[in-house]
């Protein structure tokens, strides 16, 4: 039975030019729309009763969960209780965007049983929250982490974005510095990565904008491993810091290869050894749920090697870095080589049986997995 929840809401006010998640624009029929995909999630967790239970993390993700109500948000949670049960001490998230809260709102949320927010801060520079296409102002992050403090949020998590067209160090280094002023548990600090399906990515291939040179977005990786040593953070996965014991339980599970139930449109699950999608519509994913039957629109069967692959690319994000006993011994025996050659270069370390990367090897983490896998 899986332990792990997440609840996708699409909602957003305006899409950003960076985002590739499925997300819509809430719109002027806003309530009406959000209360049918609220009763649609409720109904999607009841076709789903048998799979998960005793919940240790609930995650609301998105687009903007923050367009709903107290009162959607109380729902949602309510009927996670009752359909799933929540263990006691649970990892409770709700994502948030500046300028969607206030201090009523988060008051709420923490009523509901919401522990631990996400503030979708990127930038504190407006120049690249323009360039990125965010609705709101770095005076709205502020404001929202003092909401956060004020409604008694004690897990605030900020995310942080670098390798923005138009960016230099100093930008990026007045960035960290004001998000550190506001003494969050936990930062995610994660490169621009420009999908293909993105505006942005168009503007890029247009001309209209250009990325910082590679050897700058290294530096920029480089001052924020700094940054966040020097004020206590503990790096424990390559985009992501923590004071000790404000890791994100949620996410851990997903770099473990842990089983999760995700729930609404464009959500994914893993179970079973089957990783499935349900379909990126919301009318559609409403119709079908009213009619009691799967929104699922994608479905994958994992091979022993697909799961040792994945061991791969998602276990060695972790600073902790993977457990060599875990895996099939021929395989190891088949990488070999490819390690030894890895760890000549200082990209990656084994000791008492555990590979990790090195600190080198986490700013070319891509190239470094892909020569581990694609040694025969």
């Amino acid at each position: 039975m899986v332990h792990y929840l997440y609840i996708h809401i699409p909602f957003c006010i305006a899409k950003c030019d960076y985002c590739d998640f499925y997300s819509i624009p809430l719109g002027r029929s806003g309530a009406d729309k959000s209360w049918k995909y609220v009763n649609a999630l409720l109904k999607e967790m009841e076709l789903r009763r048998d799979s998960a239970g005793n919940l240790r993390t609930v995650y609301l993700g998105g687009g903007t969960p923050t367009l709903l109500s107290s009162e959607q948000v109380a729902a949602i949670l309510s009927g996670v209780r009752e359909i799933f049960a929540i263990a006691a001490g649970a990892e409770t998230t709700s994502e948030a965007s500046p300028g969607t809260v206030s201090g009523r709102q988060l008051a709420a949320l923490r009523e509901t049983g919401i522990n631990r927010v996400s503030i979708g801060v990127q930038s504190l520079s407006g120049r690249d929250l323009c360039t990125l296409g965010r609705s709101h102002t770095a005076e709205d992050s502020f404001a929202a982490v003092s909401a956060a403090r004020s409604a008694g949020f004690e897990n605030i998590s900020l995310d942080l974005i670098y390798g923005i067209p138009g960016q230099n160090m100093d930008i990026w280094k007045y960035t960290m510095g004001r998000a550190l002023e506001l003494l969050p548990e936990h930062v995610s600090a994660y490169e621009l990565t420009p999908e293909e399906s993105t505006p942005l990515h168009n503007k890029l291939a247009r001309g209209f904008y250009a990325l910082p040179e590679e050897a700058l977005v290294i530096e920029m990786y480089y001052a924020a491993l700094e940054k966040m040593k020097a004020h206590g953070y503990l790096h424990y996965e390559i985009s992501n810091f923590a004071k000790r014991g404000y890791e994100s339980v949620h996410n851990l599970n997903y770099w473990d290869r842990g089983e999760y139930l995700g729930v609404g449109a464009g959500a994914h699950s893993f179970f079973k050894g089957m990783r499935t999608g349900n379909i990126p519509d919301l009318a559609r994913y409403v119709e079908l749920i009213n009619s009691a039957v799967m929104p699922v629109g994608e479905e994958i069967s994992l091979t022993e090697q697909d799961e040792f692959n994945e061991m791969i690319f998602l276990g060695l994000r972790k600073t902790a870095g993977i457990d060599t006993g875990r895996g099939p011994d021929k395989e190891w025996l088949l990488k070999n080589r490819a390690v030894d050659a890895l760890r000549r270069h200082g990209l990656v370390e084994i000791e008492d049986r555990c590979l990790r990367l090195t600190v080198k090897g986490l700013v070319m983490s891509t190239e470094v997995m892909v020569q581990i896998l694609s040694e025969k």
